[in-house]
């Protein structure tokens, strides 16, 4: 789930020509009002920071409540930021040109894990040329290729999960996603230090845990720095220690792979092979940064899914009843992938996904906003639109049956010229997880009460890390 790929992408479904049952239609607003009229969240910005963190879902639906659809945050200062959740705003805003809206410079907070040289820093024509050679590293033969990985990989970690007892089960599940990535980075031709590899990209992405994930240290002054790095709690040395251990063993893989000529349909594969309109193929840092994108986006989104998954499944016995109907069955996966959908609607891992800069003043439903300014589409709260999803906040499946969401009205992978690379990949993680727990395990809630959202870098999971009891199933 990685943060780029086509507005037209349309996730799959058992019945493609099924289309969304509401025209969200609108006629063009007669008065257009600045962005600078909206109202703004009247809340101390440290307050704000961390009701993002901590308490995100509480937060998002006061302001909604409070100030409508369209309202500025001041989370970040300087920056005019505007939250937006209709769905002609956001339809509008992921139609806009490229060279309207840019994303790339919203990436500040990731930087220190991504570099800023890979697909998700670029914008306008970079953009669509990365993109562009990149794409088929997620593709067909190659997503055939990364879709039996996924089934293997999912039929021996869930077999070593731990049973009969409650366990949080975010480190299981992210385990299994960065697996995952590792087939999609290396295929067939795995690097020789891919398990010391392995092991220091988990232990780097611990840090995703702590406050500091999202503090733009790497921007300090060299004195500031080293002062952060001093302050040992804050895991920052460590973090940053580990990092460069990665990217050591990231630069060796690539030039082992360079040497040895293998060719594949992998992304390490892929981005040796192409060139720019001068002939120059990528930098290695290039490379480095395309595959450190992979282990954060590609990672933490899945798992977040997954743990979500297990938060909603362990509250709703006839779901996983039918689930196994369905399963035993084995003609459809139709309504597996409405419960996909379903927990992908409820809990988007990335509840605000990365906003968009305005380099050129645009007018959204109404309102024009001015260079500088910042969209920053909710997905949480569209995803939850009453008009678009009678009785929003209840797990009900049923809802996508024969209904093919529609890409401004469900936005978990993002949506316009940046929408998320790897969603086919995701769909196939959560299918696959779901149906080896379910035919193998009975699964019990390690906590009676429904548990809430909770910071995680740039994603959500639930407060309790989706504790879980699995008990074997005869």
């Amino acid at each position: 789930m990685n943060p780029s790929s086509n507005a037209h992408d349309a996730v799959a479904t058992s019945t493609p020509e099924a289309k969304c049952p509401i025209d969200h239609t609108a006629a063009t607003p007669s008065e257009v009002i600045a962005g600078t009229e909206l109202p703004v969240v009247d809340m101390p910005r440290l307050k704000q920071v961390l009701s993002v963190w901590a308490r995100p879902e509480t937060y998002l639906k006061k302001c909604r409540d409070t100030y409508g659809s369209r309202f500025r945050v001041t989370i970040i200062p300087n920056v005019p930021l505007y939250v937006i959740s209709a769905p002609e705003d956001v339809k509008q805003m992921f139609l806009a040109p490229r060279d309207v809206l840019h994303t790339g410079s919203s990436n500040t907070p990731i930087e220190k894990w991504t570099g800023h040289n890979g697909l998700a820093w670029l914008d306008e024509e970079e953009h669509t040329a990365r993109r562009r050679s990149v794409m088929p590293s997620f593709r067909g033969e190659a997503l055939k290729r990364i879709e039996r990985g996924v089934l293997r990989l999912a039929k021996q970690e869930v077999a070593a999960w731990p049973r009969n007892r409650a366990v949080a089960m975010h480190p299981f599940a992210h385990r299994y996603a960065t697996k995952v990535i590792l087939e999609v980075l290396f295929g067939e031709h795995r690097p020789s230090n891919e398990d010391a590899l392995f092991r220091e990209v988990m232990k780097m992405l611990e840090f995703n845990s702590r406050p500091a994930t999202m503090r733009p240290f790497h921007l300090l002054p060299a004195w500031k720095m080293r002062m952060t790095r001093l302050f040992r709690p804050n895991g920052v040395h460590e973090f940053l220690t580990r990092r460069d251990s990665v990217h050591a063993k990231v630069y060796a893989a690539i030039d082992e792979r360079e040497k040895s000529g293998a060719v594949g349909d992998d992304l390490l594969g892929v981005m040796l092979g192409i060139t720019d309109e001068n002939g120059n193929p990528p930098s290695r840092v290039e490379m480095r940064d395309e595959i450190m994108t992979q282990f954060l986006a590609g990672t933490e989104t899945t798992t977040s899914a997954m743990c979500w998954a297990l938060e909603f499944l362990t509250r709703n016995q006839p779901v996983v009843d039918r689930l196994r109907e369905e399963m035993a069955e084995g003609t459809s996966d139709e309504y597996l992938t409405a419960v996909v959908y379903e927990v992908l609607r409820l809990a988007p891992p990335i509840q605000q996904i990365v906003p968009r800069e305005v380099v050129k003043p645009v007018e959204l439903g109404g309102v024009r906003y001015q260079p500088g300014d910042r969209l920053w589409a909710s997905a949480y709260l569209l995803n939850r639109d009453k008009d678009t999803y009678p009785d929003p906040d209840a797990f009900k499946p049923e809802r996508f049956l024969g209904v093919k969401p529609a890409s401004h009205t469900w936005i978990p992978f993002g949506g316009g010229h940046t929408r998320c690379l790897g969603d086919r990949i995701a769909i196939l993680e959560l299918k696959a997880t779901i149906t080896e727990i379910l035919t193998t395990c009975d699964i019990e809630r390690g906590d009676a009460e429904p548990q809430p959202a909770h910071g995680r870098t740039v994603v959500n999971i639930p407060r309790n890390g989706a504790r879980t009891v699995l008990r074997p199933r005869r």
